[in-house]
């Protein structure tokens, strides 16, 4: 129930349903995050251009499958990126929910924008667009992260969104790109990522699930 949930997710995998559907990284945090008694997670997917123009003909935002719910709704949007392909995906989702494309722009009503999977283990080419980044495997990090961001609502949003994003950065477990400063090399590789903020780690962790055998999901495949 939307009500009795104080953390809300919107999981997209950025591709048609019929390509994201399957995907066993979203099935599995999608069991992850609704087996919690106070987190809610439904799933988005990228729309195809025919419904597009239709959407944006009628003002229709970017919903989800499973509750039709706008996305500009939710505390979170986690996006799971299997290929660079979705990057622009993502751009079409947020354009068409009504929010702001560059993390920059956001304000405290918009949802945190996550980023995860395979394609944003380097999550530098995105780094304008998303608020945060998973590298790894996001099973226990979504919990975490819906642990910092619930407690952060329990308080009253102190701080607002810049407070939350520091304490995500703080945990070292999720890399928030508004808080780092990236130097480059001449030849476009990166030179050097450090802190911009004195209160965050250096290194980020990158999340590996070490014991698959004591990981019993997908539990119930949708």
């Amino acid at each position: 129930d939307w009500e009795s949930a104080n953390v809300h997710w919107a999981l997209m995998y950025p591709d048609a349903y019929e390509v994201g559907a399957p995907n066993q990284g979203v099935q599995i945090l999608y069991e992850v995050l609704n087996e919690q008694a106070d987190i809610l997670a439904e799933r988005t997917y990228a729309v195809w251009p025919d419904l597009e123009g239709a959407m944006r003909e009628h003002a229709v935002p970017q919903f989800t499958v499973d509750g039709h719910r706008a996305l500009g709704d939710f505390d979170l949007i986690g996006i799971s990126f299997a290929t660079e392909l979705g990057y622009t995906n993502m751009l079409t989702a947020l354009d068409l929910a009504g929010i702001a494309i560059h993390a920059a722009d956001r304000t405290m009503n918009d949802p945190i924008v996550v980023a995860g999977g395979h394609a944003a283990f380097n999550p530098e080419p995105i780094a304008d667009f998303i608020d945060a980044a998973v590298l790894g495997d996001g099973e226990e990090a979504v919990l975490l992260i819906s642990q910092v961001v619930g407690q952060w609502k329990d308080e009253g949003r102190p701080g607002g969104r810049e407070e939350v994003l520091l304490r995500l950065a703080r945990t070292g477990s999720v890399y928030v790109p508004g808080l780092y400063e990236v130097t480059y090399l001449p030849d476009g590789r990166i030179q050097r990522v450090a802190p911009a903020n004195p209160e965050v780690p250096w290194r980020v962790s990158k999340h590996t699930l070490m014991d698959l055998d004591e990981w019993s999901y997908p539990k119930a495949p949708l």
